[in-house]
């Protein structure tokens, strides 16, 4: 018997339906089509939900865009749960990437969907109660039934049904599933993220390959009555030398309780190379990271080995002290102010501010003398200028093309071919968007130093915010917008407070 029998005798949930029987049928036999059917039925209901609430649905829109805006975050206000459905989109998207999906991850995704769907028809009245999901109840399929990623269509009854069932001020406030604090959860939620992130997981333990993320990795001079540890992943270099340690907690703790732990292994391996690797802990769900230059953080992704290479040497720069501006690109005084006001604001270990500048006054060229000062001191390489529409997109980089002729350009949002290794890329939000979210992952977490956000204002932020969560960069943000007028949910996205507010 299929554990999504409660959607049976709802007509108006026939496609949801088929999307999880998929799901289920195909999880033994076919892994890769349950990941694909999976994502398809988590399509479905996070269309309707986020049109019950904001009243429309964003044309374009990815499902991370969905699940990470303003109306799906505070319907779940559960970090673990949110996160358990990017999982399903994740596994969904490598699937469709046809790279090799597992059956234990396949059986997570159906897990993960099983427990919202179940609670969505609660919340709209549709049952009062769902089985437990039974794995065992899963049998092996011989359907040759195609599958693909699939356009969910908010249409018809259904809609009916979520519009009325899940009013503007409702939320999904549930008891999170047992599963999701079991080790063989956790592990298959860190190696997803990890292979994300183009790295292969060893499956024999306590084993050092180059360039791949070892497990269960011993380490010796533990505070403990053997002196013995293990890391619980290991990120090697190509020249097998360990990019960073990878330690995780229960699921249903947070992660905090791993920073401790992953210190001392940092410690036993600086003891053995001469530092300390970058270190990440982490829940399965949440990742944060001390990276020996800044305070921890939050991730969304793990970073590449090249990444992780730039991180390492990243801890060797010095400040930026060498404040020469050049006079052809900007020459006014209030300029180079601006220019120097950002650069001190790095320099305190910020990584993120707001730049106020009236319009007229040369915001544009700002933003070019900054990247060149922070090239020239090795701060960054690779730049991301944002826009909200092509004209602003192709103006900045004519600007860019003719200050700064040598370095590689791209415009993502425009025609023709584009070069993906280029170093100075523009694009409008929704193009990166769809960078983020596409079946073929465009950039890593990593892959940007430096994000420049022009025209910074509140209606991009509440609709593109899952782009600065996602990037790992430093962050600057360009306004007309005067200083009292600065909208809080602006200031959010920066994390600014009065001193990240650089007003000229």
């Amino acid at each position: 018997m299929s554990n999504f029998m409660f959607l049976k005798g709802f007509p108006e949930f026939a496609e949801l339906t088929e999307y999880c029987e998929d799901a289920e049928t195909f999880m033994l036999s076919k892994p890769i089509l349950s990941a694909i059917s999976a994502r398809n039925a988590l399509e479905f209901v996070i269309k309707y939900i986020y049109k019950a609430k904001a009243g429309y649905l964003p044309s374009h829109a990815s499902l991370f865009e969905l699940i990470d805006s303003y109306e799906i975050s505070n319907f779940i206000n559960d970090q673990v749960i949110k996160d358990s459905l990017h999982y399903i989109r994740i596994l969904g998207n490598n699937a469709a990437h046809n790279n090799k999906i597992k059956s234990s991850e396949a059986l997570l995704g159906l897990e993960n969907l099983h427990f919202f769907v179940g609670e969505i028809l609660i919340l709209l009245g549709k049952i009062t109660d769902y089985p437990t999901f039974d794995k065992n109840s899963i049998g092996r399929s011989t359907s040759e039934k195609p599958v693909e990623v699939k356009k969910v269509e908010v249409k018809g009854e259904a809609e009916k049904v979520f519009a009325e069932g899940i009013k503007k001020d409702k939320t999904l406030s549930v008891e999170r599933p047992a599963y999701m604090s079991e080790a063989n959860t956790r592990k298959l939620l860190i190696d997803l993220y990890l292979k994300e992130a183009g790295w292969d997981v060893c499956e024999q333990e306590d084993v050092c390959v180059p360039g791949k993320a070892g497990i269960e990795i011993k380490v010796l001079g533990m505070p403990n009555e053997t002196g013995e540890g293990f890391c619980d992943y290991v990120l090697y270099g190509r020249d097998g030398l360990p990019l960073a340690i990878v330690e995780a907690k229960k699921t249903s703790v947070s992660p905090e309780k791993g920073r401790h732990q992953v210190e001392l292994y940092g410690k036993c391996m600086q003891a053995k190379y001469g530092y300390v690797p970058v270190l990440y802990y982490t829940n399965g769900y949440s990742i944060k990271i001390i990276d020996g230059i800044y305070p921890d953080r939050e991730l969304m992704a793990y970073h590449t080995l090249v990444e992780l290479e730039l991180l390492l040497q990243r801890r060797k720069r010095g400040k930026i002290t060498d404040l020469r501006i050049r006079d052809e690109i900007t020459n006014r005084p209030y300029q180079k102010m601006a220019i120097t006001s950002i650069c001190e604001h790095f320099n305190a270990n910020n990584r993120r501010g707001l730049l106020v500048m009236a319009t007229g006054t040369g915001k544009t060229r700002v933003a070019i003398s900054l990247v060149d000062v922070l090239t020239r001191h090795n701060w960054i390489k690779n730049v991301l200028f944002l826009a909200d529409r092509t004209s602003l997109v192709k103006q900045a980089k004519k600007n860019f093309v003719k200050l700064m002729p040598d370095m590689t350009v791209c415009e993502l949002s425009g025609s023709g071919e584009k070069d993906l290794n280029a170093r100075l890329m523009f694009s409008t939000y929704q193009t990166m968007i769809n960078c983020i979210d596409g079946d073929d992952k465009t950039f890593s977490t990593g892959r940007f130093d430096l994000i420049i956000i022009d025209e910074a204002h509140r209606s991009i932020f509440k609709k593109y915010s899952s782009i600065f969560a996602y990037y790992d960069s430093l962050l600057i943000g360009l306004t007309a917008t005067p200083r009292d007028q600065v909208d809080a949910n602006t200031y959010k996205i920066f994390g600014c407070e009065s001193l990240s507010l650089i007003h000229i």
